[in-house]
């Protein structure tokens, strides 16, 4: 039987409403073997980087800002998480809204991540340990990344309830688990092709 998004919603608040009923055994069910899940996507994050091991090894400066790369994109995502979560609990979003949701957290994405490219950028000009070439490369990379994290952030809640998960379980792991290697992926590719390495 296929379920609806409104029914899912629905259920979701039952579990929501449940909470102190739910027992730690049964707490650790429902969420271990998603964080098992999840643990293995994080792997996926140190493979990228010994694939692109080359790359920073010749410029060492890109290290520097894989902690800010990965941070802003699992923030930004996560807020993005939060925020929609809210939307589908007061019935705000509903399955007709999923483009739109799609197209307001990638924008707004876009121009947060856009505004710190800028920033790094500019420190980049008057701050030795960073070249400017790097700083380009970072701020192209963040408006990208940033664009990408809230738009998953936006829409793996709505798939979520629409399988009928508990989005406040599954959603932000799975944004960050994602955005993690994928943003790495994206900022090493922007690298090669700025830095030519």
């Amino acid at each position: 039987m296929t379920m609806s998004m409104d029914d899912s919603i629905d259920g979701d608040k039952t579990d929501l409403t449940n909470y102190r009923e739910e027992g730690v055994l049964q707490t650790v069910r429902t969420r271990g073997g998603w964080l098992f899940i999840f643990f293995l996507g994080l792997i996926g994050a140190a493979v990228v980087v010994e694939r692109f091991e080359h790359v920073l090894r010749q410029e060492v400066e890109l290290s520097y800002f894989v902690p800010l790369l990965i941070g802003h994109g699992g923030n930004t995502g996560s807020q993005s998480v939060a925020t929609v979560i809210r939307a589908i609990a007061l019935g705000h979003l509903k399955p007709k809204h999923l483009m739109f949701v799609m197209a307001k957290e990638s924008s707004a994405g876009l121009l947060m991540g856009a505004g710190l490219g800028v920033l790094i950028f500019l420190i980049s000009l008057v701050w030795d340990g960073i070249s400017p070439r790097v700083g380009v490369t970072v701020a192209i990379s963040l408006p990208v990344v940033s664009l990408w994290a809230n738009l998953l952030g936006g829409v793996f809640p709505l798939v979520a309830v629409w399988f009928g998960y508990n989005p406040a379980v599954t959603s932000a792991p799975l944004m960050t688990t994602v955005v993690d290697s994928s943003g790495l992926v994206i900022y090493f590719l922007i690298a090669k092709m700025v830095l030519r390495v």
